[in-house]
């Protein structure tokens, strides 16, 4: 960690600030509480080993922590710093509000501590793949850069290692943004705003509003980069005091960076060739298009970005390709969680057999009929299979599997040369595996076993 400057150092000391939840972020945030000479209280309703871990250590740095409950009693806090997991509606966030403290996200905390700039991207869908392109540019660039936020690695420890003419690619949730105040991005990338987390917000409208946060800062100094074909999007970016420059990976918005022909174009010179993106799919080429354009509008050089366009391999789970044999390829899309995804994902095949299902978080997955075609056959699993096998009823083949060794299984003999096998549920994890990732190697797993099953009956 680098030495945090005085102004800081003498701008948190003493502040009584109370940080609600212990896990990455929330314990990211203390510790750098605590190193500001913050008086530091933390609350956490869990237990277990590396909570009460995580509370003795910050015991020993002289916080006061409170786990197995969340208790607010006797608190002199003027500033909560809560998790972004904590829904807006949970009774801790209410009593907050009714106190009358000044509630703000880590990742408002972190923007306050920056001495960087930020390069935010948020969307329904992408964030993670966008992201890590993003900060690979930069690297490409000779940039001093780091990747925080959503994708794993908490703002606030990030902004403690990257100095003055630095930049991080911070991938933002709903649930961060939903508390940001002053958070000012200086390139903000919007993929595309579609139904999810009602059950967290409350409703689409709110879902969006939170997602609107990322630019409510921005001024013409700075950049937005909307999806060109996302509507909500674009009703965004209309108005805004940023710079827009729209994104596409179907066409050539104006003002923007996009596709003509086979090549992406921005500022009328070609960037990178579709060809370079190893992610099969319409959606891997726009988030690889709007990590390229956040990156060139903040003064990476081209050849730079296209370097690493190049060098790309995809994140686990993310239209990854698993296996082939018998022609029938095998595609890992585990962290598509909502149904937007899933329609996003099938685009660019020709032919697939589809696993979806899971928990639907309150989505309305009817709008999974509109992926036939591509979709040629349907596998339901989890909590929503019902609901799957009702938006698919008709249309196409439509079974349902217990587990997933029997879903590849079931799908494997709805395939045949030239189809793929795509695991994109559509759906959160949690009624089966205890995440996403889990689910995915799990297919994985399935699809390894199957092929090898089938390359034994072939000797």
């Amino acid at each position: 960690m680098t030495e945090a400057p005085a102004g800081l150092r003498e701008e948190w000391a003493g502040r009584r600030v109370l940080v609600v939840g212990l896990g990455a972020s929330g314990y990211a945030a203390a510790c750098a509480l605590v190193d500001l000479g913050a008086k530091v209280e933390v609350t956490e309703s869990a237990a277990g080993p590396p909570l009460a871990e995580r509370a003795e250590r910050l015991r020993r740095a002289g916080a006061k922590v409170t786990i197995g409950g969340h208790d607010l009693e006797g608190t002199h806090a003027e500033l909560a710093i809560v998790s972004p997991g904590i829904p807006l509606q949970a009774p801790v966030i209410r009593a907050l509000e009714r106190s009358g403290v000044t509630i703000w996200s880590e990742v408002e905390l972190a923007w306050r501590m920056a001495r960087c700039d930020f390069l935010a991207v948020t969307g329904t869908n992408g964030k993670t793949t966008t992201t890590g392109w993003l900060a690979a540019m930069l690297e490409a660039g000779g940039i001093p850069s780091a990747a925080a936020g959503n994708i794993g690695r908490p703002l606030v420890e990030a902004v403690r290692t990257v100095p003055e003419g630095g930049a991080i690619a911070v991938e933002l949730s709903s649930f961060q943004l939903a508390r940001t105040v002053e958070l000012r991005p200086r390139v903000a990338v919007m993929l595309n705003v579609a139904q999810d987390h009602t059950d967290w917000h409350g409703s689409f409208e709110d879902y969006a509003a939170a997602k609107a946060r990322l630019i409510a800062n921005q001024t013409a100094d700075d950049v937005f980069l909307p999806n060109h074909a996302d509507e909500r999007a674009m009703a965004i970016a209309h108005g805004a005091a940023p710079r827009v420059v729209p994104f596409s990976a179907v066409t050539m918005p104006a003002g923007g960076i996009g596709v003509e022909g086979t090549s992406v174009i921005f500022e009328g010179l070609e960037v990178f060739d579709v060809s370079d993106v190893a992610i099969p799919g319409r959606a891997a080429l726009e988030d690889a298009i709007a990590a390229a354009g956040a990156a060139l509008c903040y003064g990476v050089a081209r050849d730079s970005v296209a370097g690493a366009v190049r060098s790309l391999v995809p994140p686990p789970h993310r239209l990854e390709i698993v296996g082939e044999a018998e022609g029938v390829t095998y595609i890992d899309d585990s962290k598509a969680t909502n149904p937007h995804a899933t329609l996003t994902a099938v685009q660019g095949f020709e032919e697939v057999v589809l696993i979806a299902g899971g928990r639907s978080k309150g989505n309305d997955l009817s709008v999974l009929r509109s992926a036939v075609p591509p979709v040629v056959a349907v596998v339901a699993m989890g909590e929503a299979a019902g609901e799957i096998e009702d938006a698919f009823g008709g249309l196409v083949p439509t079974m349902r599997a217990t587990d997933m060794d029997a879903a590849v299984g079931i799908a494997r003999r709805q395939s045949g040369p030239g189809r793929s096998v795509l695991l994109s549920p559509g759906c959160a994890s949690l009624d089966m595996y205890s995440s996403y990732a889990e689910r995915g190697r799990r297919f994985k797993s399935a699809v390894r076993a199957l092929i090898e099953s089938e390359e034994g009956m072939q000797g």
